[in-house]
């Protein structure tokens, strides 16, 4: 049995102020690549192999952190399912903390294999609820889930409620994953920048999120006034140009403008020159950035930019995921 799923770009978080009494609330769309593909079968023991490429492609230290996390995701499942073991054979990975959502969609993929292996199938919101996954943004599991372009309607806040801080996913252990509120299939391209750049995650993630929130009230009331009356509609209508304007536009804006101000030059660099003539954003904390417009434009720049800073990144063209994960 195999299992694919997407990786997702994350838009932005919509109310880091909490002063209406809901925090967090994620803006983002499932990718068809790059993608997680796991095959696995019913065993009496925990088995994780790799595909050779996997390992020249990532190392042998990235390789073992990630046997790491499928193993003991792989223990929390088998014991709610009653599971003595698992193989487990990765195909396709690809980089933690680069904006993507792999930690989220590797531990959804892990749940759902096993789970499904032993007749006792449990949906994402199960699995993430198991291991600890969602904990701020609903996207990840709702491009798992669903696929398209998402957003969650974040967490009740303060006393008592599900959150009582402000705090990333990996430091909201036990929070409830975030309901979707919106959700349509996407039919655009989407061009993924991934330069060198800075990767957050950990104790400096949740310092970030300590240091700067809460957020102007005023810059979520613009956001909200924005995804609602502009990019929610031109999904659906299916204009890109109000859709790109407002990409643009959150850069600028609440917590994306700390995710963006904390990156390295080369990122702002990128940002900058493109929008002078398309549409981009950073993706979570990046240092991805996913592009909206004249595809070979978005290349010649990215490369003019990799140019005169003398590095290298990786560039994908892909498309949205409409469907979610898919398991043969």
């Amino acid at each position: 049995m195999i299992i694919q799923t997407p990786s997702r770009i994350h838009m932005g978080l919509i109310d880091l102020n909490g002063s209406i009494g809901r925090v967090d609330g994620g803006i983002g769309l499932a990718l068809e690549e790059p993608n997680i593909k796991i095959e696995g079968k019913e065993s009496d023991e925990i088995n994780i192999e790799f595909d050779k490429k996997l390992i020249e492609k990532f190392g042998e230290d990235y390789i073992e952190s990630i046997r790491d996390r499928v193993y003991n995701t792989a223990i929390k499942v088998l014991e709610v399912v009653n599971g003595e073991g698992v193989d487990l054979k990765i195909l396709s990975l690809f980089p933690a903390h680069s904006g993507l959502g792999s930690g989220t969609q590797l531990s959804l993929a892990v749940g759902k294999l096993i789970s499904t292996i032993y007749n006792k199938e449990m949906n994402g919101y199960e699995i993430a609820k198991i291991t600890g996954r969602g904990g701020t943004s609903g996207i990840g599991i709702g491009a798992f889930e669903y696929g398209g372009f998402l957003i969650d309607g974040g967490h009740s806040f303060g006393k008592g409620k599900d959150k009582e801080d402000f705090r990333p996913s990996s430091a909201s252990k036990g929070v409830k994953p975030a309901p979707i509120i919106f959700r349509h299939d996407f039919d655009w391209e989407t061009i993924l920048i991934i330069p060198k750049g800075e990767h957050v995650y950990g104790k400096k993630e949740v310092d970030i999120f300590k240091k700067y929130c809460p957020v102007p009230l005023n810059e979520v009331e613009k956001i909200c006034h924005l995804v609602l009356m502009k990019m929610m509609p031109a999904v659906v209508e299916k204009n890109l140009d109000d859709f790109g304007e407002v990409v643009n536009k959150l850069q600028y804006l609440g917590f994306k403008k700390v995710e963006l101000s904390l990156q390295s030059d080369i990122v702002k660099d990128l940002i900058n020159e493109l929008h002078k003539d398309v549409y981009a954003g950073l993706s979570s904390f990046g240092p991805t950035i996913y592009a909206f417009g004249d595809k070979k434009l978005i290349v010649e720049k990215a490369n003019e930019v990799f140019d005169r800073h003398g590095i290298y990144g990786d560039i994908i063209i892909t498309k949205a995921n409409n469907v979610g994960h898919r398991i043969w």
